[in-house]
Parts: structure tokens; sequence; C-alpha cells
């Protein structure tokens, strides 16, 4: 408030200018303030003043209150960067629930408890995450702090439990802090895993699927007269779904529940049930058929709610659902407005239809509606008979107002929404996903009962909370939460195993590496990919490129010592997380070939996976799986030899040595360290110096050598080391200089060659696209 008095766009805070003078005393100030005190509450803070600043609705202040709002978010993000390389304590940050009055000045608190009968010191509000929702602070959820914490939360890496003071079935005798999970050392039947937001995600939808069929077979079954067992077997789940949903609503509160994507739907959803229910079972026990009609059409009213709510469970991230939530809130509000000013002109011409006419109201408003949407011109044709000069001019400026003015200012307003939307969909979805984040996180153990046995759970943990002590309730509930998801709690326990075994991150990845890994076991003619491996086209081929690449380096460091230039290489080989990496696919265990003598003959390299095998074969006319024209696809486009000989020799002092618990350790004999980092540095310095010359030279190849075909991370390579591994001193120029123009002329030919193999390589998909 002292520093922003006047209304400042994000792009004007974040200018250079404003960034200096503005931003960074006030960022250094705040992040001393957390480290000097290790006051983790700071971010909390920053979000819940831009609530405040947010919620200012004064005309005149609302332009500097929004600045404002937008200075404490732009703070939040820099000041939670911080403590971004620890996500225990992002963690802690953004999931803890800070006391709103702790540290605030004495004279405040005794006015608070003078002034308010319900004033509490120690109130709590909701957490950081909380905060950012309720003020819409959707750069701050984009940030890449808080989008790790919150792919934590949801996928259940790092578990905390949510504070509420509205729990229907409130169980907090024994409350975990915050801590990293590991499925290896929980519990088989870990009943917290329930409130997992990515497995309650997995039930919800499961429970509404069901929900859905229930209702359909309901609705092709019913019988007008009574109530058959489909029937009451969807009401009676659908009402443990309307209990969980008024649980979810009671806990996390109105503003937060409705930010949701689907979930005024929900809310629908619940309304219509409880009336076509009531009605279904009065009408049904007190004979009225007017009741037990009007119920059946009030159950063939919910198929209205339950289909677009399935689409929009099933499309969830998509750009078109994400717009629609926003759309249809705008065209709601505008409709209404609509709906009230033209009452106006409805009670205008019911009043002159009175006098002449005698039309009753409701046949003019369809008349208006008709109008309204351009379907029938029965308003216009009898709108003399209303009065002969009023009916008529009353009539053209409704049609005016109503099917021009106002669909021309509808259209604008909902493609400005949309491409508001449109122009940062990326904020908007992690936006949603933070919010099914905080709500799939529960408090309430109602939570972790599914429909409809939640509806049992609430009749007999309910009077128990009240009889019981909370350490026998706490255990009593557990025992009730493990019998009834028995089977549920297993199956998450297996998955999680698996997907820690596997790395994989999502369902899908999980279950496409053990079907892979199941079908990798049977023969080869009982295997039913065949077909579907010729639909695929050159896709695998592609990918099978790079894998086969990876798996060879990675081999190949682990057939070396296990010095810290291997671990290097381990790191750079595993850095890519696709679905077809080899992140997410289990590798075979090998272990470390012995080192050869200098007598033996070197190693050929080691073979590609079994899965490929097959693949490879086809062309292994050769002795060596490389040598075979289509093997040559899965080289290395270009194979970087160097301009310094293969027989170039290391001088003693620098060939590194291998640390032992009995001292240090010479390298093998067959080992040639000296190649390795003198490669890049002659490709560096000739490139300039003989980029004119010809090729046509033949340089005849070491043969006692073996080819390195894919770096191994050599322990002198200045380029894979970091910066304080090296120990001796990088060789100059001029000495790389002396080995000739010989060796540069092999490089040209090499990567001729290889050029010609990339050509062949992108004819050959091109071929197989237009195929």
């Amino acid at each position: 408030m002292h520093f922003i008095d006047t209304p400042l766009s994000y792009e004007a805070l974040t200018a250079p200018d404003l960034t200096y003078t503005l931003i960074h005393p006030l960022l250094e100030k705040y992040c001393n303030l957390q480290r000097a005190h290790s006051n983790l509450s700071i971010v909390f803070c920053l979000l819940l003043n831009r609530v405040h600043f947010i919620r200012d609705d004064n005309i005149s202040t609302a332009a500097v209150s929004h600045s404002r709002a937008i200075l404490c978010e732009i703070l939040a993000i820099r000041t939670l960067r911080d403590y971004g390389s620890s996500m225990m304590d992002l963690t802690v940050i953004l999931t803890t629930s800070w006391p709103i009055y702790s540290g605030a000045p004495h004279d405040v608190l005794v006015h608070g408890r003078r002034e308010f009968a319900d004033f509490d010191d120690e109130e709590r509000v909701g957490n950081a995450i909380e905060m950012a929702i309720m003020g819409t602070a959707k750069r701050f959820i984009k940030s890449s702090s808080c989008q790790r914490v919150i792919d934590g939360i949801y996928s259940g890496r790092y578990v905390y439990q949510a504070e509420s003071s509205h729990s229907i079935l409130s169980d907090t005798y024994k409350r975990t802090p915050i801590h990293m999970y590991d499925p290896h050392k929980a519990p088989l039947l870990d009943h917290y895993r329930l409130k997992v937001p990515a497995i309650r995600s997995v039930l919800e939808y499961s429970n509404f699927l069901i929900l859905f069929v229930l209702f359909i077979i309901a609705m092709e079954t019913n019988e007008l007269q009574r109530i058959n067992f489909w029937e009451g077997f969807f009401m009676i789940y659908a009402l443990g779904f309307t209990l969980e949903k008024i649980a979810a609503m009671q806990e996390h509160g109105i503003k937060v529940y409705f930010n949701g994507t689907w979930n005024g739907f929900d809310m629908v959803f619940v309304g219509t049930y409880g009336v076509y229910a009531f009605l279904r079972m009065y009408g049904v026990y007190h004979d009225r058929p007017w009741a037990r009609a009007m119920g059946v059409d009030s159950m063939a009213a919910i198929a209205c709610l339950m289909f677009p709510r399935l689409a929009f469970v099933t499309l969830k991230n998509n750009l078109m659902v994400l717009s629609l939530r926003a759309m249809l809130l705008q065209f709601a509000a505008l409709m209404m407005i609509a709906a009230f000013c033209f009452c106006g002109f409805l009670y205008g011409l019911w009043t002159l239809s009175r006098n002449s006419a005698g039309y009753s109201i409701s046949q003019i408003g369809w008349w208006m509606l008709d109008l309204w949407f351009g379907l029938d011109a029965s308003g216009f044709d009898n709108a003399s008979q209303f009065d002969p000069i009023f009916g008529p001019v009353l009539m053209i400026t409704y049609a005016c107002l109503s099917n021009t003015l106002l669909l021309t200012v509808l259209v604008s307003i909902l493609s400005n929404t949309f491409a508001t939307i449109n122009e940062d969909a990326a904020a908007e979805a992690m936006f949603r996903k933070a919010v099914s984040t905080i709500e799939g996180v529960k408090a309430d153990s109602l939570f972790s009962y599914q429909p409809p046995i939640n509806l049992i759970a609430l009749c007999v943990m309910l009077p128990s909370s009240y009889i019981l002590s909370p350490r026998w309730f706490h255990k009593v509930n557990v025992f009730m939460i493990r019998i009834t998801s028995f089977p549920i709690l297993l199956m998450i326990s297996l998955y999680e195993r698996q997907a820690k075994k596997n790395g994989t991150t999502n369902i899908y990845e999980t279950l496409s590496v053990v079907t892979e890994r199941v079908l990798e076991t049977l023969p080869r003619k009982f295997k039913l990919l065949n077909f579907l491996e010729g639909l695929a086209g050159s896709d695998g081929d592609i990918d099978m490129v790079f894998e086969i690449e990876d798996e060879l380096a990675m081999e190949s460091a682990l057939a070396t010592d296990d010095g810290p230039s291997n671990m290097d290489a381990i790191k750079h080989h595993d850095r890519r997380l696709s679905p077809y990496s080899t992140a997410t696919r289990p590798r075979q265990q090998t272990q470390a070939p012995p080192q050869p003598s200098s007598s033996s003959p070197p190693h050929p390299p080691p073979a590609p996976r079994t899965r490929l095998n097959s693949l490879m074969q086809r062309g292994a006319e050769a002795a060596h799986p490389f040598t075979s024209p289509l093997a040559q696809l899965f080289q290395p486009l270009i194979v970087d030899d160097g301009g310094i000989p293969e027989d170039a020799e290391v001088p003693p002092a620098q060939q590194p040595t291998t640390l032992s618990p009995s001292g240090p350790v010479a390298p093998p004999s067959g080992v040639s360290y000296g190649p390795a980092y003198r490669r890049r540095l002659s490709s560096m310095h000739h490139v300039r110096d003989h980029s004119h010359m010809s090729s046509g030279h033949h340089i005849r190849q070491n043969s006692e050598a073996p080819r390195m075909l894919f770096p191994t991370g050599g322990g002198d390579d200045p380029f894979s080391a970091s910066p304080d591994q090296h120990t001796e001193s990088i060789p100059p120029a001029g000495d790389i200089e002396e080995k000739g123009n010989v060796e540069w002329m092999r490089r040209l030919e090499k990567m001729e060659a290889a050029q010609a193999r990339i050509e062949a390589l992108l004819e050959k998909i091109a071929r197989e696209v237009r195929k």
C-alpha cells in the first residue's frame, strides 16, 4: 500500500525499471525475513493479502487494489523460489495452515476479543494453495515451484493431512507430519492412500460411471406404481453420492468448491435428485398418482445433467471444456439479466391485452420466446390486437433488443472469454488441477468410504464419535475402512509398488510397462502384435534408434569403473522422460564384465535388449550385429573419431587412477584415455583452418584398438566433467595442430557418410508417411 498508489498492469510491474527499483528491494526484505527467522509463512501472508486486495469492489479504488494484488502475487512467486532446492520446504510452505493472528500486536488481539464474540486467536483459514485459488492467482499456481508441489501431492509422492473444522467424521487422533511416501515401507493396506488426489479422481470417476449405468437401468426398468429393485438401488447409490458432495462442499466451502470444473453440475444433480426422491416416495407410499408421475418426470430431467457431467470428467483437460465452464457462467448471468429486463415488455403487453384481446400472460410469454430465438412471428401477427398503436411499437422494439442487440452482445462476450482462456490455456488447466488436488486431500474420514457404504459409515461411526474416546474411535474407523475397502486398498498397493519398480508416473505408463513385460515372456509365435507393429509404420523404428543408443551407452558405462564420470553419463542418458524412453521402462540389470587383459582381444559392443533382437537379426549376415545394412540405421548418425590418432599415448602423469580401500589403483592397460578428451578440441581448432580442403584421402585405421560407437564418459573429458574435477591443464591448441591435416580429411569423409545416412533415413520416413 505504501509503494503502489497508481494503477499498474502486470507488464508494467515486471518491467526492468520497476523490477530493480521496487520488486528487488521488497524481495530482498522478505527473503531475509524468511531466512533469518525461518519464517515459512511469508508466501501465505502475501497470498492472503492478495485475496484482501482482489475483493475490493469500490470503483474508485478497485484498479489500485488490483495492482497491489498483482504485486503480492509477484512477490509470492519469487519468495517461494528462494526454497526451490528443497521439495520438503516447498511442500511445508504451501500446505501448512498458519494461524492468521500469530504475530499480531497485543492491542489488535484485545480489540478482537472485545468486539467479536466468536474471536479465536488460533483461527486458520487455509493454506497457501487455497489462498491462491481463492485469489485466482493463476500465475503463482503456474510457477514451477508451485507445480512441483501440486504434482507431488496429486500423485501421492508427498503426503499431508488436511485440516478442517467442518468435518462430519473428524478423526484427528493420529496425525502424521508431511513426509515422502515410499510404497515399500508403507503397510499393505494403507487407508490414507484413499485420500490421494490421483487415486480419488479414479475412484470418483468410477463411482460416477456406476451411478450413470444405474441411472440408465433405472430409467428403462422403472414402474409407475412401485419402486422396483433397480430404481431402489439407484436411489440408495445416488444418496451416497449426494452425501459425498455435501461433505465436500462443507469441508472446503462454497468458494473453493464451485471453482471445480463440474461441481456446479453435481450440486444441480443433488437438488434435482432430492425433488425426485421425495416425489417418488411420497407418491408410492401415500398413493398419489400425480406425485409418482412427477417423480418419474424429474428423474428424466436428471439425464440433462448426467451426460454432460460424464463428458466433462472424461475430457477434463480439453480446452473446449475449460472454456465452456466460464462461458456457461457468463451465458447464465446474461440470460438472467435479459429475462428480468424483458419482464417489463411482458407486463406491458399483458396489461394492454386485458383491455381488448384478453391473452394470458403465459401465451404472451411464449410468443416473446419465439421472437427471442427467431422461431415464430406470431407475436407480430397479433401485435395490433394488443393495441393499434402501442402493440406493434412494443413488439418491434422487443424484437430488435432481444434478437439483434442481445445476440450480438452475447457472441462478443463469449468470444472474448474463449480468447482469454485460449491465450493461456496451460494456466487455466493448472488452476483446475490445483483445485482438484486441494479437493482430493480430504480431512473428513467419510471420504474414505465409497458410496453407498458411506451411508452405513455415517449411521455407525457418527454416533460412535460421541461415545468412544479419540484413540478407540481411530482404531474402529481404520478397521472399518480397511474392511470395506479391502480390494481397493490391495489394488492400490500393488499398483504403487509396480509404479515404483518401473519408474512410471501414471496408470497408463504402468499398465503399458507391465503388459510389455508379459508379452516379452511369450514365444514369438504366440504374440499377436505383429500386425499392430506393421500398422504402426516407422515411428517405432525412430524411437528404437535413440533407445538402443541410450541402452548401449548405459551398459558401456556400467562395464567400466564406477567413478564419478560414469555417474554423470548415467544421469545424462536418463534425462528423456517420454513414454518411449528407457526412464519409463524397466532395465535389465547387467553386471559389469571382467576387465580384459592386455593380451586378450577387445570385446564387441554389448547387444541391444531382447525385445529388439528379432528386428536386429534380420540383417545379421555378418558376424558383428552392426555390420548389416539394416542394423546400420541404429548406429549413431555421426561418430566423432576425433582428429587425434587412436594410438596416441597419454603421459603416465595424466592417466586417471581409481580409488580403492587399499589405495589408488592404476587403470587397466587395455584402456586408452588419451583420445577421449582431445577429440573435441581438435574439431574446434581445425574447423576454421581446414574447411576448404577436399576429401579423397584414405587413412589407415588402427585395427587393434576397438572402435568407440558411443561416448562412455571418460575420466579426463573436460566437457563431460564438472569444472572442479579438472586437476590437469587442458593441452594447448598448438600441440593439437601438429597432428596434420590428414586426420581432418578423415573426419570430413565420415561426416559426409553420416550425412548420406541421414538423407537415406529421411527418405525412408517420407516414404512411410506417404504410404
